[in-house]
């Protein structure tokens, strides 16, 4: 039982860093996460919001033993409640991290880091087929794809595509549950769709749904906006952490804090109602870009 009473600690000590109860300086985590957290707090404090309540447990733990040490593997599931103005809001996120006890001490605490392989596509280079009008003509529910996104959004639905770099599989099946149409199978360079287990790569690759839904007379009928707070429910953010022109991730609007700002929903690293600039990613950097897209309701 001694090992269980030192990851309950460490389990702790992350709940009590949220509520400013620990010093996250006197922890084995390192400096690039113990930055990545503070920058959480900074972003909050900066919107002049605070964190009234954090709630954090271990899912699916797993141990195993590598020489002196005992490894384990297990998914962190937080929930903060958040104070912004006079409204409350509830964000959620879990991630996938590695504990090394040794002589029933903690010696290090860590996020899985993720690598995300990405098929190799470009939708500039995509055939330049139109699409029919009989598809571009659809009604979008965005009521839905939010109900959908919020349903799924630590789960992974099996009546879809099962990849490893999930983000944009994600988005593409909360537009799809929205009523956005899905064209131009089997060529999977061209339009948006999947079936069983082949699919378009504007589905599952980042770079290729942003710009897929940027291309004119697409089934997305998508309209760029200067600013996430034109954004609203149902609305996509497609994110290039690196500035380099090469977007890597995508997530989607499923509520508004008390500001009007939006909260994303999002794969890969699962999170509910996150606070969309995503400054506490290990992914982010000062050169990030953003792309803002609202669906029309009806095209």
């Amino acid at each position: 039982m001694d090992w269980k009473n030192v990851f309950q600690k460490q389990l702790t000590m992350l709940g009590d860093f949220w509520v400013g109860s620990a010093d996250i300086h006197n922890t084995v985590l390192g400096a690039e996460e113990q930055n990545r957290l503070l920058n959480k707090t900074k972003a909050l404090l900066k919107q002049q919001a605070e964190i009234k309540q954090a709630i954090v447990h271990a899912q699916n733990v797993r141990t195993s033993d590598k020489r002196e040490d005992l490894v384990v593997d297990y998914c962190l599931h937080t929930q903060w409640l958040i104070k912004k103005q006079d409204d409350f809001f509830l964000e959620e996120r879990q991630e996938d991290r590695q504990t090394v006890i040794r002589d029933n001490r903690l010696v290090s605490d860590t996020l899985v880091s993720f690598a995300p392989i990405e098929e190799q596509a470009s939708v500039r280079e995509e055939t330049a087929d139109r699409t029919p009008e009989e598809v571009r003509s659809r009604t979008y529910d965005r009521l839905q794809a939010v109900r959908y996104a919020d349903l799924w959004w630590n789960r992974r639905n099996p009546n879809y595509p099962m990849v490893s770099d999930d983000c944009t599989n994600f988005i593409s099946q909360c537009l799809h549950a929205g009523g956005i149409p899905m064209w131009g199978e089997p060529i999977r360079g061209r339009g948006w769709w999947q079936h069983q287990t082949n699919w378009s790569f504007s589905w599952t690759v980042a770079n290729s749904l942003r710009w897929y839904l940027s291309r004119q007379g697409s089934v997305m009928g998508a309209i760029e906006k200067s600013s996430a707070n034109e954004l609203v429910p149902g609305d996509v953010i497609c994110y290039d952490f690196d500035g380099d022109g090469h977007w890597n991730h995508n997530t989607i609007v499923t509520a508004m804090d008390g500001s009007g700002a939006p909260l994303v929903n999002a794969h890969t690293y699962d999170a509910r109602h996150r606070p969309w600039a995503y400054t506490d990613s290990p992914a982010w950097t000062k050169q990030i870009h953003y792309k803002f897209f609202h669906i029309k309701d009806q095209t």
